[in-house]
C-alpha cells in the first residue's frame, strides 16, 4: 500500500517558510524578516495563515532569567499573526558547557505555531525578555536566533 502526504497529515501545525527571527530595530523588540521578503507562511491545525515581515515586535514579557544561565524561548504565531514568546527552563552555563545538562525546547502554547526560538546565554547580568534589550542588556552573554519548521525533537547540548 502506498501512502501519500494527504494520507498522513491531518490537522498539522508547522511553519512553511524561514521566519528570519532577529533583533528588532527599536530597543526591547524582535522582528520577522523572511529571507525571501514574502513574510511567514504557517499552518495551525491544518489551516494556512500568513504573517507579513514585521519589525519592532514587542515580545511577551517573561520571568527574569538569572545571570550565569542559558535559556531557550520559543516564538509562536497565533492565527491573527500575533507573536507570543514562551520561556523554557534555565540551565547553569557551567553545567551546559561541561556536558552535565541540556537545553530542552519549551512546549509551545496549544493552538499556536512555533516559528523559531531565541537562546539567551546570560553572562554577568540577569535578563528579562520583553523588558531588557535583546543584545545591549545581556551582559557578557550571547543571543542566538533559530528558525523552525517545527520544534526540534532533540535538546541542545551547548
Amino acid at each position: 500500500m502506498t501512502l501519500n502526504l494527504n494520507d498522513l497529515v491531518r490537522g498539522g501545525t508547522a511553519c512553511f517558510s524561514k521566519a528570519g527571527l532577529a533583533e528588532g530595530t527599536n530597543d526591547h523588540t524582535i522582528k520577522t524578516a523572511a529571507p525571501n521578503g514574502a513574510g511567514v507562511d504557517f499552518a495551525i491545525s491544518g489551516l494556512s495563515y500568513h504573517k507579513a515581515d514585521t519589525d519592532n515586535i514587542a515580545p511577551t514579557v517573561c520571568d527574569e532569567q538569572a545571570l550565569g544561565t542559558t535559556c531557550l524561548y520559543v516564538v509562536t504565531l497565533q492565527t491573527d499573526g500575533d507573536v507570543v514568546v514562551t520561556k523554557g527552563n534555565e540551565v547553569d552555563n557551567d553545567d551546559l558547557s561541561g556536558g552535565y545538562a541540556v537545553l530542552d525546547w519549551p512546549t509551545p502554547p496549544a493552538g499556536e505555531c512555533p516559528v523559531g526560538a531565541i537562546k539567551v546565554a546570560a553572562g554577568t547580568t540577569a535578563f528579562t525578555v520583553g523588558v531588557d534589550d535583546i543584545t545591549d542588556d545581556v551582559g557578557t552573554g550571547t543571543i542566538t536566533f533559530y528558525d523552525f519548521f517545527a520544534v526540534p525533537s532533540s535538546p541542545l547540548t551547548s
